[in-house]
């Protein structure tokens, strides 16, 4: 089965250079845990939450509360993306992409023309598609 099938063809992304902030809002108002990093219309990068919780100052370390939130309103998400992001294209099949994510141990792999996104897959879709198939042989 060919992955443009299964993958999300909303995908929600953020720029570059957005600062870490709208990252955190980004993933908590639309429910996600990974956003393709673009400039322009091109993926330069992918961060997920675990990217934006390695990098958030401890509250304790950074000091005061404006100091905290200044870091980051200040920091782009450039900083702390994986540069390089596993990616396949819309022909490729779905095992082909449950091998990429399980080799590379990533929780969504964008799905790419080039170097511009069309879709995106992630555990949780393919955690659907596990729960339909195992509800077919029930």
């Amino acid at each position: 089965m060919k992955i443009s099938r299964l993958m999300r063809t909303e995908v929600v992304t953020i720029q570059v250079d957005e600062p870490i902030l709208h990252a955190v809002e980004l993933t908590a108002s639309e429910r996600i845990r990974h956003l393709p990093v673009l400039e322009g219309d091109k993926l330069v990068g992918m961060v997920s939450i675990l990217d934006i919780c390695r990098a958030m100052p401890s509250p304790l370390v950074a000091g005061s509360e404006p100091e905290y939130h200044k870091v980051l309103r200040e920091t782009p998400v450039k900083r702390i993306m994986r540069s390089r992001p596993v990616t396949a294209g819309p022909d490729a099949s779905l095992g082909d992409v449950v091998r990429l994510m399980a080799e590379n141990k990533v929780g969504a792999v964008p799905i790419v023309e080039g170097k511009r996104v069309v879709g995106i897959v992630s555990e949780l879709d393919l955690l659907k598609v596990f729960h339909k198939v195992l509800s077919a042989i029930e």
